[in-house]
């Protein structure tokens, strides 16, 4: 069935005409007259009676017309609303993140979103552990690491750069230490999702270092504070300690050493229409990547 036929048809009905709805439609009242006639042969009845201008309906006309036009008008209801959200978009969107990428970067960008679409919501779940995003109804996420999540996309931001530091008050009290193995006389602040440390030397060869930690974190804030007290070591993203390496804070530990880096990425369902939503805060996290490319150091 041709369902434009439909339209023409209800489109005539509310007009009043065949030469009313020829004018708004801007086509000839013969094609018009023509597919209501196609309209009716694939029926079986004759919907019209024939008039240029007084219309009349047949009982099965009639009859087709109050089953039709409801869903009509629901069609341009719903066509109506797809393009308020377009132009004016609104609704909640879910978003995931870890703690401390949020709070030490992302959450500017959040709330930079939220003022240019105040129609749209933000519910944000923070969380250092990698939650089933399906089951949550996770809209967009942001995850470090390596992801395997199917039939989701995965938009790589940028490259954290690591540094192992310290205060320079427990290097006057320790000394420097001069490989891997004397980290093990140091006190030690780790992740507890990541306790081994990942290096490359000059000529990429790895080295790993496992060592009993002193101080045991989940959020990167209390780990920066743990090191600049002397607390102990740490091995902490660029992001986070650039600020307290510029002011002399921190220092840097084992230069010819090259922790490993982790890659930032952002992912999101694989559908072929995005929500508007969706596709503008996409949008807007990787037009603020690229701005913040040099800070973020990628």
């Amino acid at each position: 069935m041709d369902y434009h036929n439909l339209y023409l048809f209800v489109k005539i009905i509310q007009k009043g005409s065949y030469i009313a709805a020829a004018d708004e439609l801007n086509i000839p009242t013969s094609t018009l007259s023509r597919r209501v006639q196609q309209l009716e042969e694939q029926f079986g009845y004759q919907l019209l009676y024939r008039s240029a201008r007084k219309l009349s309906l047949t009982e099965a006309g009639a009859l087709f017309y109050r089953r039709c036009q409801p869903l009509y008008e629901e069609l341009i209801e719903a066509t109506e609303g797809l393009e308020g959200e377009l132009t004016s978009p609104k609704g909640t969107l879910k978003v995931t993140a870890p703690i401390s990428l949020a709070n030490e970067l992302l959450n500017p960008w959040f709330f930079e979103f939220m003022k240019q679409y105040p129609g749209i919501n933000l519910d944000l779940l923070l969380v250092n552990r990698n939650i089933d995003v399906k089951e949550e109804g996770v809209d967009v996420a942001f995850r470090i690491g390596e992801i395997h999540i199917p039939d989701w996309i995965v938009r790589n931001l940028f490259t954290s750069k690591f540094t192992l530091c310290c205060s320079p008050g427990l290097i006057r009290e320790l000394g420097h230490p001069q490989s891997l193995e004397d980290l093990h006389q140091y006190p030690l602040i780790q992740s507890r999702r990541s306790k081994r440390w990942q290096f490359y030397d000059h000529n990429g060869a790895e080295h790993l270092f496992v060592g009993e930690p002193r101080f045991i974190f989940d959020e990167l804030r209390g780990a920066v504070e743990a090191a600049e007290a002397g607390i102990g070591v740490s091995n902490l993203p660029d992001y986070v300690i650039g600020d307290a390496l510029t002011a002399g804070r921190l220092i840097t530990l084992l230069p010819q050493l090259h922790p490993a880096d982790r890659e930032v990425k952002m992912v999101y369902p694989h559908r072929k229409y995005l929500p508007a939503k969706v596709r503008l805060f996409i949008e807007f996290i990787m037009k603020k990547v690229e701005q913040e490319r040099d800070n973020l150091s990628v």
